[in-house]
């Protein structure tokens, strides 16, 4: 029976895994389609360009595109980036305001100092005993 299973699994994964490879494929067809269509639209500015000033200028016009858009590109990434730490940063202290609530709420203080310490000491004490009476139990028996 557990044969069965392993092979039933077996075929699940192999389809899962084909339907993976046909869907990388089509992606990379369709990459490489926009690959082509990018560099003909280049060469087609290129050229058009080329009719209206010298061939120099029409390369040096590109090359600033180009340097213009990686520009942008990195300005977006560079903002991203940092939208991305501020977001970290809110979480984090959410987390950590919320950490402060709950400790607040179980020690009845403002924030816990030493009454929470104390609390926390108590309640491990109290942990540790029930939990060292049960190993001791164990090896009794």
């Amino acid at each position: 029976m557990l044969s069965a299973l392993s092979s039933l699994l077996q075929n699940k994964v192999e389809a899962q895994v084909s339907r993976g490879i046909k869907g990388l494929g089509a992606a990379a067809v369709v990459g490489l389609m926009l690959l082509t269509a990018y560099i003909a639209a280049v060469v087609a500015l290129a050229l058009f360009l080329a009719e209206r000033m010298s061939p120099w200028e029409a390369a040096a016009f590109i090359a600033l595109g180009f340097a213009l858009m990686g520009g942008a590109i990195l300005l977006f990434m560079s903002l991203k980036a940092d939208a991305d730490q501020r977001a970290e940063e809110a979480a984090a202290r959410a987390r950590q305001d919320t950490q402060n609530q709950m400790l607040s709420a179980l020690t009845g203080g403002e924030g816990g100092g030493k009454q929470a310490m104390v609390i926390a000491a108590i309640a491990g004490l109290i942990l540790s005993s029930l939990l060292g009476k049960g190993d001791d139990e164990d090896d009794d028996d």
